[in-house]
């Protein structure tokens, strides 16, 4: 959702500079701050900024360049000297300074009032327009940079779960025979059929085969929503909350070195792949 374009231009004598940032949000969250005469445009500006951004904190700025000259620009007499009187009211120690801090004030200056035609309103519109496309080209650019680097996480997480799934097909056998032994080490009579069922039982706390199977899923389903061209950041999330909580579980039934090493590695391509997913939409 990060993007930035700006641009300048010169309309009936007059330079207007139009920027335009975009910063990562969960939402939509529009600033837009133009001259009193677009102030009739706002909701058109929203709903334009709204069609091709979509989501991000997004701040509007169009301002008018340049130094007005002595004719255009005077000072509001009365209101500085009502500024001045509270100030002294205020505060009674300023000495020479309340001139200087009264015209620092709103409105202590008055400025001519910059007329548009129709024509040359469309003519600006147009051009804050183009500026909203190219922050669009800008986060385009940036996405395909995090689609990248997202699939090259995915791809570690997955060969990680394969070196998971052959480290499990050895695993519970292991498990088995380090119980078998250590029975036999105490030389302790049981009853078999009673011993392959508690035996079945701690196994079954360890398998962690259902666990893989959805963890598959949620991985085959993630790279389906990455090839989506409609907005997909929050789905994104969301799928990535199912796939920590598969890794987690895995995690806590590991029992084994090995296979901690790579659940450990699949927490960290995730969490990388979380912080790219704040940037997108």
């Amino acid at each position: 959702m990060t993007g930035y374009a700006s641009e300048s231009f010169i309309i009936n004598a007059t330079k207007f500079l139009v920027e335009i940032r975009s910063v990562n949000s969960k939402n939509l969250d529009l600033t837009i701050r133009v001259p009193q005469f677009l102030k009739s445009f706002e909701n058109d500006l929203r709903k334009k900024l709204a069609d091709k951004l979509h989501r991000g904190k997004i701040e509007i700025n169009v301002n008018i360049e340049g130094k007005l000259s002595q004719e255009d620009v005077s000072i509001n007499q009365e209101v500085v000297k009502k500024y001045i009187k509270t100030l002294k009211k205020i505060d009674n120690s300023q000495g020479d300074n309340y001139l200087e801090i009264a015209m620092s004030l709103p409105n202590a200056y008055e400025s001519k009032i910059i007329k548009l035609k129709s024509t040359q309103i469309k003519s600006l519109l147009i051009k804050i327009y183009s500026v909203i496309l190219k922050v669009d080209t800008f986060r385009k650019k940036e996405g395909k940079g995090t689609e990248k680097d997202i699939k090259a996480k995915i791809s570690n997480i997955k060969k990680s779960l394969s070196k998971i799934k052959k480290i499990e097909r050895g695993r519970i056998l292991k498990k088995r025979k380090k119980l078998i032994t250590e029975l036999k080490k105490i030389k302790l009579e049981v009853d078999n059929n009673r011993f392959e069922q508690e035996i079945i039982y701690y196994i079954e706390k360890f398998d962690i085969n259902e666990e893989v199977v959805r963890l598959e899923s949620h991985l085959t389903l993630f790279d389906e929503s990455l090839k989506s061209k409609y907005p997909i950041g929050k789905k994104l999330g969301f799928i990535c909350q199912e796939i920590g909580r598969e890794i987690n579980t895995i995690g806590s039934k590991a029992n084994d070195a090995s296979l901690q090493r790579n659940v450990i590695e699949m927490k960290e391509n995730l969490e990388k792949i979380k912080e790219n997913i704040l940037n997108i939409l």
